[in-house]
Protein backbone atom coordinates (compact mmCIF):
# COMPACT_ATOMS: atom_id res chain seq x y z
CA UNK A 1 0.00 0.00 0.00
CA UNK A 2 2.93 2.19 0.32
CA UNK A 3 2.97 2.29 -3.49
CA UNK A 4 0.30 4.84 -3.95
CA UNK A 5 1.75 7.40 -1.93
CA UNK A 6 4.96 7.24 -3.83
CA UNK A 7 2.92 7.30 -7.56
CA UNK A 8 1.51 10.43 -5.99
CA UNK A 9 4.50 12.09 -5.49
CA UNK A 10 5.87 11.24 -8.62
CA UNK A 11 2.95 13.07 -10.27
CA UNK A 12 3.32 16.17 -7.80
CA UNK A 13 6.82 16.10 -9.09
CA UNK A 14 6.05 15.46 -12.90
CA UNK A 15 3.58 18.60 -12.15
CA UNK A 16 5.67 20.96 -10.81
CA UNK A 17 8.21 19.87 -13.21
CA UNK A 18 5.90 20.72 -16.24
CA UNK A 19 4.93 24.23 -14.84
CA UNK A 20 8.65 25.23 -14.36
CA UNK A 21 9.70 24.35 -18.01
CA UNK A 22 5.79 25.90 -18.98
CA UNK A 23 6.67 28.83 -17.09
CA UNK A 24 10.21 29.16 -18.45
CA UNK A 25 8.99 28.55 -22.19
CA UNK A 26 7.07 31.43 -22.20
CA UNK A 27 9.35 34.02 -20.42
CA UNK A 28 11.92 33.44 -23.20
CA UNK A 29 9.69 33.94 -26.18
CA UNK A 30 8.23 37.64 -24.89
CA UNK A 31 11.82 39.05 -25.36
CA UNK A 32 11.92 38.42 -29.43
CA UNK A 33 8.26 39.20 -29.32
CA UNK A 34 9.56 42.64 -27.52
CA UNK A 35 12.36 42.94 -29.91
CA UNK A 36 10.70 42.30 -32.75
CA UNK A 37 8.12 45.04 -31.66
CA UNK A 38 11.13 47.77 -31.21
CA UNK A 39 12.40 46.90 -34.50
CA UNK A 40 9.05 47.89 -36.41
CA UNK A 41 8.53 50.61 -34.03
CA UNK A 42 12.50 52.03 -34.61
CA UNK A 43 12.24 51.01 -38.52
CA UNK A 44 8.93 53.23 -39.11
CA UNK A 45 10.32 56.15 -37.47
CA UNK A 46 13.54 56.60 -39.48
CA UNK A 47 11.15 58.87 -41.94
CA UNK A 48 9.30 61.70 -41.22
CA UNK A 49 6.68 61.66 -44.27
CA UNK A 50 6.37 57.42 -44.81
CA UNK A 51 5.72 56.58 -49.03
CA UNK A 52 4.86 53.08 -47.70
CA UNK A 53 2.34 50.79 -49.98
CA UNK A 54 3.04 53.20 -52.55
CA UNK A 55 3.13 52.17 -55.94
CA UNK A 56 4.70 55.47 -57.05
CA UNK A 57 8.43 54.65 -57.17
CA UNK A 58 9.35 58.41 -58.22
CA UNK A 59 7.50 59.51 -54.79
CA UNK A 60 9.59 57.02 -52.97
CA UNK A 61 12.54 58.12 -54.17
CA UNK A 62 11.66 61.61 -53.41
CA UNK A 63 10.79 60.21 -49.69
CA UNK A 64 14.27 58.71 -49.60
CA UNK A 65 16.26 61.93 -50.75
CA UNK A 66 14.00 64.41 -47.80
CA UNK A 67 15.53 61.48 -45.22
CA UNK A 68 18.52 61.91 -46.31
CA UNK A 69 18.80 65.62 -46.29
CA UNK A 70 17.14 65.37 -42.71
CA UNK A 71 20.00 63.48 -41.41
CA UNK A 72 23.04 66.31 -42.68
CA UNK A 73 24.51 67.84 -40.22
CA UNK A 74 25.00 72.26 -40.37
CA UNK A 75 28.38 74.03 -39.41
CA UNK A 76 26.36 77.14 -39.99
CA UNK A 77 29.05 78.13 -42.59
CA UNK A 78 26.98 78.88 -45.75
CA UNK A 79 29.08 77.67 -48.53
CA UNK A 80 29.76 74.07 -47.06
CA UNK A 81 25.85 73.96 -45.49
CA UNK A 82 25.00 74.37 -49.36
CA UNK A 83 27.20 72.29 -50.85
CA UNK A 84 26.45 69.44 -48.24
CA UNK A 85 22.63 70.10 -49.20
CA UNK A 86 22.67 70.27 -52.74
CA UNK A 87 24.95 67.48 -53.65
CA UNK A 88 22.58 65.48 -51.69
CA UNK A 89 19.49 67.28 -53.52
CA UNK A 90 21.37 66.38 -56.93
CA UNK A 91 21.57 62.29 -55.71
CA UNK A 92 17.89 62.53 -55.48
CA UNK A 93 17.41 63.81 -58.97
CA UNK A 94 19.86 61.38 -60.57
CA UNK A 95 17.85 58.26 -58.40
CA UNK A 96 14.61 59.85 -60.25
CA UNK A 97 16.83 60.52 -63.65
CA UNK A 98 17.82 56.94 -63.44
CA UNK A 99 14.38 55.72 -63.07
CA UNK A 100 13.23 57.80 -65.79
CA UNK A 101 16.33 56.59 -68.55
CA UNK A 102 15.31 53.12 -67.61
CA UNK A 103 11.77 52.69 -67.79
CA UNK A 104 10.32 55.65 -69.40
CA UNK A 105 8.32 56.25 -72.87
CA UNK A 106 8.64 59.83 -73.89
CA UNK A 107 11.37 60.21 -75.95
CA UNK A 108 12.19 63.86 -74.37
CA UNK A 109 11.94 62.57 -71.16
CA UNK A 110 14.06 60.18 -71.66
CA UNK A 111 16.40 62.61 -72.84
CA UNK A 112 16.17 65.33 -70.20
CA UNK A 113 16.75 62.39 -67.71
CA UNK A 114 20.24 60.94 -69.55
CA UNK A 115 21.17 64.99 -69.52
CA UNK A 116 20.40 65.33 -65.60
CA UNK A 117 22.82 62.17 -64.95
CA UNK A 118 26.03 63.52 -66.60
CA UNK A 119 25.70 66.86 -65.76
CA UNK A 120 24.30 66.56 -62.25
CA UNK A 121 26.41 63.48 -61.58
CA UNK A 122 29.65 65.85 -62.32
CA UNK A 123 27.91 68.88 -59.78
CA UNK A 124 27.51 66.85 -57.39
CA UNK A 125 30.89 65.59 -57.21
CA UNK A 126 32.42 69.30 -57.08
CA UNK A 127 30.09 70.39 -54.39
CA UNK A 128 31.03 67.22 -52.48
CA UNK A 129 34.76 67.77 -52.72
CA UNK A 130 34.43 71.20 -52.01
CA UNK A 131 32.47 70.28 -48.67
CA UNK A 132 35.36 67.76 -47.81
CA UNK A 133 38.00 70.18 -48.04
CA UNK A 134 35.69 72.65 -45.57
CA UNK A 135 34.98 69.95 -42.77
CA UNK A 136 36.33 73.03 -40.08
CA UNK A 137 33.80 75.62 -40.97
CA UNK A 138 31.98 76.63 -38.18
CA UNK A 139 28.71 79.59 -38.08
CA UNK A 140 24.97 80.07 -37.73
CA UNK A 141 23.73 77.43 -38.19
CA UNK A 142 19.87 79.23 -37.63
CA UNK A 143 20.38 80.86 -40.87
CA UNK A 144 21.72 78.29 -43.23
CA UNK A 145 19.00 75.96 -42.19
CA UNK A 146 16.85 78.21 -43.80
CA UNK A 147 18.02 76.87 -46.82
CA UNK A 148 15.82 73.26 -45.70
CA UNK A 149 13.10 75.13 -45.90
CA UNK A 150 12.26 74.73 -49.86
CA UNK A 151 12.58 70.68 -49.29
CA UNK A 152 10.25 70.52 -46.55
CA UNK A 153 7.67 72.96 -48.12
CA UNK A 154 7.65 70.90 -51.49
CA UNK A 155 7.41 67.18 -49.50
CA UNK A 156 4.36 68.97 -47.69
CA UNK A 157 2.66 69.91 -50.92
CA UNK A 158 3.24 67.29 -52.63
CA UNK A 159 0.25 64.81 -54.13
CA UNK A 160 0.32 61.34 -53.05
CA UNK A 161 -2.43 60.18 -55.03
CA UNK A 162 -0.49 61.07 -58.22
CA UNK A 163 -2.21 59.63 -61.35
CA UNK A 164 -0.26 58.15 -64.48
CA UNK A 165 2.65 56.02 -65.20
CA UNK A 166 6.66 56.69 -65.08
CA UNK A 167 6.78 59.14 -67.43
CA UNK A 168 4.06 61.50 -65.37
CA UNK A 169 5.37 60.60 -62.13
CA UNK A 170 8.97 62.05 -63.40
CA UNK A 171 8.16 65.14 -64.51
CA UNK A 172 5.67 66.19 -62.64
CA UNK A 173 8.42 64.98 -59.19
CA UNK A 174 11.48 66.68 -61.02
CA UNK A 175 9.34 69.71 -61.58
CA UNK A 176 8.77 70.32 -57.90
CA UNK A 177 12.22 69.03 -57.07
CA UNK A 178 13.90 71.79 -59.19
CA UNK A 179 11.71 74.39 -57.59
CA UNK A 180 12.70 73.34 -54.32
CA UNK A 181 16.33 73.56 -55.48
CA UNK A 182 15.90 76.64 -57.34
CA UNK A 183 14.83 78.25 -53.92
CA UNK A 184 17.52 76.40 -52.01
CA UNK A 185 20.09 78.03 -54.50
CA UNK A 186 18.59 81.72 -54.13
CA UNK A 187 18.43 81.24 -50.17
CA UNK A 188 22.11 80.50 -50.33
CA UNK A 189 22.79 83.68 -52.08
CA UNK A 190 22.63 86.24 -50.02
CA UNK A 191 24.59 83.79 -47.62
CA UNK A 192 27.66 83.20 -50.17
CA UNK A 193 31.27 83.49 -49.67
CA UNK A 194 32.50 81.33 -52.28
CA UNK A 195 32.87 83.06 -55.91
CA UNK A 196 33.15 79.50 -56.66
CA UNK A 197 30.16 78.21 -55.01
CA UNK A 198 28.26 81.03 -55.74
CA UNK A 199 28.98 80.52 -59.59
CA UNK A 200 27.28 76.97 -59.43
CA UNK A 201 24.37 78.35 -57.38
CA UNK A 202 23.37 80.58 -60.26
CA UNK A 203 24.02 78.05 -63.13
CA UNK A 204 21.96 75.70 -60.51
CA UNK A 205 18.94 78.29 -60.81
CA UNK A 206 19.14 79.46 -64.62
CA UNK A 207 19.34 75.23 -65.80
CA UNK A 208 16.94 73.95 -63.69
CA UNK A 209 14.02 77.32 -64.49
CA UNK A 210 14.83 76.03 -67.98
CA UNK A 211 14.14 72.08 -67.34
CA UNK A 212 11.37 72.97 -65.22
CA UNK A 213 9.49 75.13 -67.81
CA UNK A 214 9.67 72.12 -69.89
CA UNK A 215 8.79 69.65 -67.87
CA UNK A 216 5.63 71.99 -66.92
CA UNK A 217 4.31 72.38 -70.74
CA UNK A 218 4.96 68.85 -71.17
CA UNK A 219 2.66 68.08 -68.13
CA UNK A 220 0.15 70.73 -69.89
CA UNK A 221 0.21 69.13 -72.89
CA UNK A 222 -0.15 65.42 -71.29
CA UNK A 223 -3.03 65.96 -69.13
CA UNK A 224 -4.46 63.02 -66.65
Amino acid sequence: MKVKPLNNSWAAMAFGISLFFYACGGNSEKPESISTDQTEEHSGSGHDMTASGSNNKMMDLMHDNMSDMQKIKMTGDPDRDFALLMATHHKGALDMAKEEAESGQDTMLVNMARKTLQTQQDERDRLERFADAQKSAKGDTSKTMQMMAPMKDMMAKMNHDMKGGTDHHFASLMSMHHQSGIDMAKAYMPQAKSPEIKAMAQKIIDEQQREKQKLDDWLQEHQQ
